[in-house]
């Protein structure tokens, strides 16, 4: 039944669309058979390949099958985003046909009324369609796999002149479940292991749902070193709560209990609302994970009050947070000293533009802090941008992001 209804939406956006740009295309082609069929040729294609992959969809993720369903998924998603956004123009061009033909009622005159699409905003739906399909393919053929490192300095008050320059990478949202190369991820961890960092933080969502889509990778994550060690939280993917399952029932659990092993055998220390003292030479910070809290209908498994509980006080302490609302909606208003905190979870929506001086993407009209360093008072908080990606297999704009973080003391 979801299907169908499925089905039958996309077909609504196709007719209307198509009927909406067919006018401007005969004028472009001379044979005006041609378009219609290459359109609605391409419409079943896609509607026959939506049918398959729902009617054969199998549980274990293009991770352990190494397919490229995820690539077809995108395709078909870049296919109708296209044209539902390419709509609008015609939706407010139907809005004004409305407005003129109702004013062709109401005022008397001798004048007929033209009430057929304006060829201005016709032209808009073609333009801005095609943009975005091409811009939105060119992000799956060469933005997938294109990582970043984007370094920033982060300076904090009572950081110990001793660690000046102590270099943190932060990663964060792999959604292993939708990669399907761990030659890419070799990729990633030269990377990381290049900078010689002292310690790695990784900030959730390791896989999409199950802890298996990340079994192929585990001789890849053992790689990655970092002097004082590697360090995890959880992130709302991680918890399997998105297929249905219920957490007190034995499949949740024992998936649940095998995503932390698998971390744990990657040597990531997993900190589940809890604390680490980092001591280097005569130096110490805190180091804090909670958790994934999230504002809205995310889950709140975050317990700050029980992670700080063992602090050492009077030291720098950061905390690692797989999302950023936990630092706007519960850190900020906590008694707590929490210096900086690390999270992830937005992916910049994998789609923006972030060039030197000014980064935009849609993200930011959900998440006031979606990519990069914020400030507030002493409190700082760096959102990663994600390395993987979830839905679109594509980046624009905003590239996967390996995070080199130059910790110094504030002067």
């Amino acid at each position: 039944m979801k299907l169908i209804f499925l089905i039958s939406f996309l077909l609504l956006i196709d007719i209307y669309f198509y009927l909406g740009i067919v006018s401007i295309i005969n004028k472009l082609v001379n044979n005006k058979i041609i378009f219609k069929i290459i359109y609605w040729l391409a419409c079943i294609i896609v509607y026959t390949g939506i049918i398959y992959l729902v009617i054969t969809y199998n549980k274990k993720t293009p991770s352990l099958r190494f397919n490229d369903n995820i690539i077809y998924t995108s395709l078909f998603f870049v296919f109708f985003i296209a044209k539902l956004i390419g709509s609008i123009p015609l939706l407010i061009d139907d809005i004004l046909r409305i407005f003129r033909y109702l004013f062709s009622f109401l005022i008397s005159s001798s004048h007929s009324y033209e009430i057929g699409r304006l060829s201005f905003l016709k032209k808009s739906a073609l333009i801005i369609s095609g943009t975005l399909f091409s811009t939105l393919l060119i992000g799956i053929k060469w933005g997938r796999y294109n990582f970043k490192k984007n370094y920033e300095d982060i300076f904090i008050n009572n950081w110990p002149s001793s660690l000046e320059n102590y270099k943190i990478i932060h990663i964060s949202d792999l959604h292993l479940g939708s990669f399907n190369s761990i030659t890419k991820l070799e990729d990633v961890v030269s990377i990381i292991n290049n900078e010689q960092a002292n310690i790695v933080v990784f900030t959730g969502d390791l896989v999409n749902n199950y802890y298996h889509e990340a079994i192929p990778y585990l001789k890849t994550l053992k790689k990655i070193k970092a002097k004082d060690g590697k360090f995890s939280v959880l992130g709302n993917h991680d918890y399997c709560d998105y297929v249905g399952l219920e957490r007190d029932s034995k499949k949740w659990k024992e998936n649940f209990v095998n995503l932390l092993n698998l971390e744990k055998e990657a040597g990531f220390d997993v900190l589940l609302n809890e604390s680490r003292e980092i001591i280097v030479g005569n130096s110490r910070f805190n180091l804090v994970g909670v958790e994934n809290w999230g504002a809205g209908n995310f889950n709140k498994d975050g317990d700050i009050d029980k992670a700080m509980k063992k602090v050492v006080p009077n030291i720098p302490t950061i905390l690692l947070s797989h999302d950023p609302s936990h630092w706007s909606r519960v850190i900020l208003k906590s008694p707590y000293n929490i210096n900086l905190q690390l999270s992830g979870h937005t992916h910049g929506m994998q789609f923006g533009v972030e060039i030197s001086g000014f980064k935009w993407s849609p993200a930011k009209y959900r998440y006031k802090e979606w990519a990069g360093l914020y400030k507030k008072a002493n409190k700082q908080i760096y959102v990663n941008r994600g390395l993987g990606h979830l839905g679109y297999a594509g980046r624009v704009g905003i590239m996967p992001d390996i995070s080199i973080l130059n910790i110094k003391k504030e002067i």
